[in-house]
Parts: C-alpha cells; structure tokens; sequence
C-alpha cells in the first residue's frame, strides 16, 4: 500500500513538476508546550493506517533545538524515495517546536496543516476560502505547448541571483511580525515590488514578471491531510497593486491539473527547460490559522522552482503573522536570503491603508 501510495504522489507533480527539486514542502510550527515525540509517533501511526494515501507512517525524530535546521534543510532536500514515507516529522527535545514535511504529491499546505492538527491531537482551521468550483480554460496539453514557446522565447524574468556557485538543496528565511492582512492579492503585489527593486541593485530584468499564486480547491475550515490543491499564474505589469493582482485573480481561471502520466521525453524536457521554465516566483498563504491555542507562530515553506527557484510563505496564528522565503542555494546564500525575506516584509507595509489592519482578507491559497 506505501508503495502505491509513492506512486501517487510521483505522478501528481506530473509534467509540470520541475524534476531537479524535491517537492518537498515545510511546516514548522511554535507550540505552547513540548511535544513529546513518543505521541506524536503514536498518533501519525494511528493516522496513516486510518488514511493509507498517506503512505508508511514515518519516524519521528528526536533532535535537540539548535539541531533544527540542519533537520530542516535535510528534510526539505532528501528525495523521497519509493515506498519510503511521504511525511517525515522531527520533535525538538528541549524546545516547543515540531517540524513536518511532506511530498507535495501528497499533501499541500491545507494537508500539512492537518498533519499537525493529528499530530498535537488538536482542532486545527484556517480562514482559506479556497477556490471552489472554478476551473482552467484549456487542457493540460495546449497549457504545456503555451509554456514551452513560453519558455523558448520569451521566459519569465526571473529574480536575479546573488550568486554563482554548487550547491544542493535550499536556503530558508523566516520573519515573525505583528499581524498583517496577506491576502493572495497583496502578498503577490509585493513580491513584485521586491523583485523590481531587487533586480534594479543586481543588474536583473523585470520585463516579463510572472506570478504563481499557491491555491487549494477547498476551503481550510476542516483541512484534511490530502492534495488538493491549484495554482494561478499571473502576467503583471510595472509596480502592480494589490488591487490590480485581486482583479486578475478574480477572473483568470487556474492553471490546468496535471496528468495522470508523464513521459520520459517530457520529464527530459522539463529538466533541459528547467531554468526557463516557470514563474518569477511563488507566493502560498496558509491563512489565519485557528488551532486551541496550541500553536503560538506557523513557518510554511513552498517548495521552491520554477525560474528564480524562490517561494514566500505565509501564516497567521493570532497575533503573528510569519513570512518566509525559500530560495536555491546555487542562487542565494543565507545573508541574500534574509535579505529577500526583509525585503518582503517591507514591500507589504508599503502596500497601502489596510495592509496591517489584522484582518484576513480574502486568500485563494493553498
């Protein structure tokens, strides 16, 4: 059954899965208390046989709190092997903080999301609306053609790389500030803003800035540990404001599902392509998250391709709102991340009126 439930998940990434990343997506959330890692084994195993999509259940690693990122980064870089769990936990021994992550074919943000809430054996909601029942307005197929002129002839700017250098995996950032409003509209809008003032100061281009906008198809009232989720990609032009990107998100119809199937020859093109291939960027919201007063800060880290091989995350938990940035490391070393994660921060208080008002907005994320 894990094996077939690996499959699965290989084949949802589909086509348009960029086959040098991992697909592994990041949830690392604060606690009110310690986690105990012997319950939160207890329980992932209960889960796991209860919902065998969700493939072997997995160990849950004990590491002391300075040891957590390196379990991290490991976590977000190891290719998850067939048959092997598709959900990988680590518990901190001397801090409140638990770390899950998961094959994006298996889950989205909405089904990490509920992998904690079985983990802590807590209610667990966000105020996601998700998108309902709106569709894409063309096949996989002529979307793949469309993405490959795309990509010959005129790719998306891409946001330029501190850096030259070899290197495997990711670079991760985080930033905790008070509440703020990051609906999809104005947490897109920003990272633009970024990008154009980045670019500027790095010898970039920002002609054709291309954004994915991280969806789900249902709503986060009562997530479950599953993948169902969408994504937009969106045309913006020079300095957009957020009410410019709502309006394309309101009428622009998602991105069309992957395949069930993918072929060799189109996995080969994909990886030749894979720098050209994509969006400037990605932006994924979890949205306020409700969840018994348990969880005190939520990091989410999307999984990072496309042309820059950068991904902001987003989650609000009472009175914090955590933004992150997940960037290649053959791109951007840790002081250029954090120095995108600054730069995010500062692009969404410039948004406007609003902005930072505390209120959720709304959010068409995953």
């Amino acid at each position: 059954m894990s094996q077939l439930a690996s499959d699965h998940a290989h084949r949802v990434v589909g086509l348009y899965g960029d086959p040098t990343v991992s697909w592994s997506i990041v949830l690392e959330a604060e606690l009110s208390s310690v986690l105990t890692p012997e319950k939160a084994r207890m329980r992932l195993a209960v889960a796991t046989e209860e919902r065998p999509w969700l493939g072997a259940a997995p160990e849950v690693e004990a590491v002391p709190g300075k040891q957590l990122p390196a379990t991290r980064d490991r976590f977000a870089e190891m290719p998850y092997e067939r048959g092997a769990p598709l959900i990988r936990v680590a518990v901190a021994t001397d801090e409140p903080v638990v770390l899950i992550a998961a094959h994006h074919g298996a889950l989205d943000g909405l089904g990490l999301l509920a992998v904690l809430g079985l983990v802590l054996d807590v209610p667990i909601s966000s105020a996601a609306k998700g998108i309902g029942a709106r569709t894409a307005d063309r096949s996989f197929v002529a979307s793949a053609f469309r993405r490959l002129a795309e990509a010959l002839f005129a790719p998306p700017a891409r946001i330029a790389p501190d850096r030259v250098a070899s290197g495997p995996g990711d670079v991760f950032s985080a930033r905790n500030i008070p509440r703020m409003r990051l609906g999809s509209p104005v947490f897109a809008a920003a990272a633009a803003t970024l990008t154009e003032g980045w670019n500027s100061r790095h010898g970039g281009k920002t002609a054709r800035v291309v954004a994915a906008v991280g969806a789900s198809w249902r709503g986060g009232a009562a997530p479950e540990p599953e993948h169902d989720s969408a994504f937009f990609r969106l045309r913006l032009g020079r300095k957009p404001g957020a009410a410019e990107v709502g309006a394309l998100l309101a009428t622009q119809p998602p991105e069309p599902d992957f395949p069930a199937r993918s072929s060799r020859i189109a996995r080969l093109g994909t990886r030749l392509l894979a720098s050209r291939l994509g969006s400037t960027y990605l932006v994924s919201n979890l949205g306020v998250v409700s969840a018994a007063d348990a969880v005190t800060s939520i990091a989410f880290y999307p999984a990072a391709s496309g042309r820059s091989g950068v991904a902001f995350g987003a989650a609000t938990v009472e009175g914090t709102s955590t933004v992150t940035v997940r960037a290649r490391r053959k791109d951007f070393d840790d002081a250029a991340t954090a120095a995108l994660a600054d730069g995010i921060v500062e692009a969404l208080r410039r948004q406007g009126p609003g902005v930072g008002d505390g209120h959720p907005g709304h959010v068409a994320h995953e």
